[in-house]
């Protein structure tokens, strides 16, 4: 008998999938569909989606394609069903750091200085959450404590596992 996601979170197993490391989560997820075609049908409906109008069958031939993917733009994962003009926001000029910046040294607060070992990069996730004020994106000149979230608003772009781009026009 089925039971709500409400329900399952309050179990053990709940719990238990909560804790789990993604990698450990996916190997039971693909074990599960391994062994039970009903839960691969129910994996199916909920991570593929079919595609039309794709490059590689002009004949509108439909394909099923992942429903998820990860944005380069805004580094989080997305739906690209509801992909739209204004889904994604964030700092331009983003290649290979979280966000293009500069570390300013002009107004940085007194304990950046003070018995400080410096890691090779100043450019780290732990420097970017401890002093936000000090990393300012070029595009707009605001720093991640005011403006971490972007400062433009576009369509997600799909991170290619391969590099190359999708052959993927448009999900329904």
């Amino acid at each position: 008998m089925p039971i709500t996601e409400e329900a399952l979170e309050a179990t053990i197993l709940g719990c238990a999938i909560n804790d789990l490391s993604h990698q450990t989560l996916r190997a039971v997820l693909k074990s599960i569909c391994a062994k039970n075609d009903e839960a691969r049908k129910e994996a199916e409906s909920q991570l593929l989606v079919i595609t039309t109008n794709t490059k590689e069958s002009p004949d509108n031939n439909k394909q099923p394609v992942p429903r998820y993917a990860f944005c380069t733009n805004c580094e989080k994962d997305f739906d690209v069903t509801t992909n739209g003009e204004e889904s994604c926001r964030y700092h331009p000029g983003a290649t290979t750091q979280k966000w293009t910046s500069r570390f300013r040294q002009s107004e940085p607060s007194e304990d950046l200085y003070v018995d400080n070992d410096w890691p090779e990069s100043v450019d780290t996730d732990e420097m970017r959450e401890r002093y936000p004020e000090c990393f300012i994106f070029e595009c707009c000149e605001g720093n991640l404590e005011d403006n971490p979230d972007g400062c433009e608003f576009g369509f997600h772009r799909e991170q290619y596992p391969d590099g190359k781009p999708s052959k993927r026009l448009r999900a329904v």
